[in-house]
């Protein structure tokens, strides 16, 4: 898992003066996101420094994030501008509802009408540099059915959200490993937790050696908080995918502000605010500090 150093371009943002005074006119923007802290602080921060116009948000992670915007539904208005998630059925169903407004068109890759993936994930395992000498890694998932791993594996919990989940999905579909997998992780007494950061601190503090499924900006945000922190990560022979998208709420209180940040975050400079720092990987390809 290598990441790319970060070099000091100039990055590409939008820059249509009629949509950015409307913008300004607004004066602010509120967003909701299932990402980490960090990447949207990052985005917050870098958007409020292009255009002087402050970005607060509210981070969930995915189910009750779709708990609560299908709560504001209900009561009439959803209330952020703009929504990051990674949870695309239920972004599909939003859409199909007509509770999202068209993207600026971007031509971001693979940007539809309504939805842009601002982020890519690949889904890795953890494992503690302290307890496991790089020779002694896991090759494969199933190297993990180990005793000598007993009690000492931790898992996010599927009920994180739908794309969390799909490495558990593609382990259950493969033959390979299907329930009887699961059935040895649970033998070897694997614990469940509730969200997917604490699958990285647990795994860096050494109450566990190993965990999935290992979201590398977790890491990164350990080792950013505790430098030297012992945890990486590797990708084993299932690798799965999980993109986040933007979309915009079709009644924003501030729409012109939810247009523009929409189409910061899919220039380079806000892909860059969003993927940088070795969290995350973008669909533009190469840019500083993405993985």
């Amino acid at each position: 898992a290598q990441a790319k150093a970060a070099k000091p371009v100039a990055l590409d943002y939008p820059k249509d003066q009629k949509l950015i005074a409307a913008a300004k006119a607004e004066g602010k923007l509120l967003f909701y996101g299932t990402t980490s802290v960090t990447a949207l602080k990052s985005d917050a921060d870098a958007f409020q420094k292009t255009y002087g116009i402050p970005a607060t948000f509210t981070q969930l992670t995915t189910a009750p994030m779709t708990a609560r915007v299908d709560q504001e539904i209900k009561a009439g208005r959803i209330n952020p501008d703009v929504i990051i998630s990674s949870d695309r059925p239920t972004l599909y169903r939003w859409v199909a509802d007509g509770q999202m407004a068209k993207l600026p068109d971007m031509k971001f890759p693979e940007q539809t009408e309504y939805m842009a993936p601002i982020q890519s994930i690949y889904q890795a395992l953890f494992y503690n540099t302290s307890a496991i000498p790089k020779q002694d890694l896991p090759r494969s998932w199933i190297d993990l059915i180990n005793p000598k791993y007993t009690g000492k594996i931790v898992m996010g919990s599927p009920r994180v959200g739908p794309a969390y989940s799909l490495l558990y999905l593609a382990m259950l579909k493969d033959p390979k490993y299907g329930e009887a997998y699961f059935e040895k992780l649970a033998a070897l007494k694997a614990r469940i937790v509730a969200n997917n950061p604490m699958v990285a601190q647990l795994t860096a503090a050494g109450e566990a050696v190993l965990g999935f499924t290992g979201i590398p900006y977790d890491a990164t945000n350990v080792i950013k908080a505790n430098p030297g922190a012992p945890i990486n990560y590797v990708y084993l022979d299932i690798v799965t995918t999980v993109h986040t998208y933007v979309v915009i709420n079709a009644k924003a209180q501030n729409p012109n502000s939810a247009k523009l940040f929409a189409a910061f975050l899919m220039s380079p400079a806000g892909q860059v605010a969003n993927n940088g720092d070795n969290r995350a990987s973008s669909l533009l390809g190469d840019l500083p500090g993405t993985l």
